[in-house]
């Protein structure tokens, strides 16, 4: 056991937390025949803070190698879990979207989980998934080519047109990982995330969030004392 805590990642607390090490295993191995070994180190760690317990796994291999010939040092958190929180708004979702639309909140959590798993490639998938819906229903299936579509929601003032060729790119990298083969990195993957998570916001819960505001006011003139004439 390790006396000295460590930062590490809690997906309870979605974010860097000293963590306690309550166990470690180590095993180094090697092939003296084909000329290769590794190295492999468990952990359980305890979130200080939220007493949440993940299993680390740091791992290195002789043959997966940085341009300078070293071995390039791996660690997976079990369960897995992704770098990035998700945004404050997230649980607005559910009083934003109808009844019916509340699928788009499973879709966004299961594109964390994606990403936890560095499944960057599904969760792109699902992120097109998401701008396509969204672009859709807000136009019509009448209008062909989601370029047109954009284009439509830009003349309906649901999005600046700076966001018409942000939102199109976003679209095409997600059919390229459906059907062209394309693999993006996870700093792609995180910019497309933010186009996807900036469309949800803009078209579902900036809404939501005038309206509560609106009737919030409205309530407060109604309970506020009228002005003496």
């Amino acid at each position: 056991m390790a006396d000295t805590p460590i930062d590490s990642y809690c997906s309870q607390c979605e974010g860097d937390r000293r963590h306690a090490v309550r166990t470690t295993f180590d095993r180094h191995w090697d092939n003296e025949e084909a000329g290769i070994d590794g190295h492999d180190t468990w952990e359980i760690l305890e979130c200080l803070g939220c007493r949440n317990v993940t299993i680390a796994h740091t791992h290195w291999f002789s043959e997966d190698t940085d341009y300078r010939g070293r071995p390039i040092t791996h660690r997976d958190l079990y369960p897995p879990s992704p770098r990035r929180a998700k945004p404050e708004w997230t649980g607005d979702l559910w009083e934003a979207l109808p009844d019916d639309q509340q699928w788009l909140i499973k879709l966004h959590e299961d594109i964390y989980g994606a990403l936890g798993m560095k499944a960057f490639a599904l969760a792109s998938m699902g992120m097109r998934a998401i701008v396509d819906f969204v672009v859709t229903t807000k136009v019509g299936d009448e209008i062909k080519g989601f370029k047109n579509k954009l284009d439509a929601m830009h003349g309906q003032g649901l999005i600046p047109q700076s966001q018409v060729d942000v939102l199109y790119a976003a679209f095409d990298a997600g059919s390229a990982a459906a059907h062209r083969g394309y693999s993006p990195s996870r700093k792609d993957t995180n910019s497309l995330l933010d186009i996807t998570e900036s469309l949800l916001r803009r078209v579902y819960v900036d809404p939501f969030h005038e309206r509560r505001d609106a009737e919030a006011a409205a309530d407060l003139k109604e309970r506020t004392p009228k002005r003496a004439r």
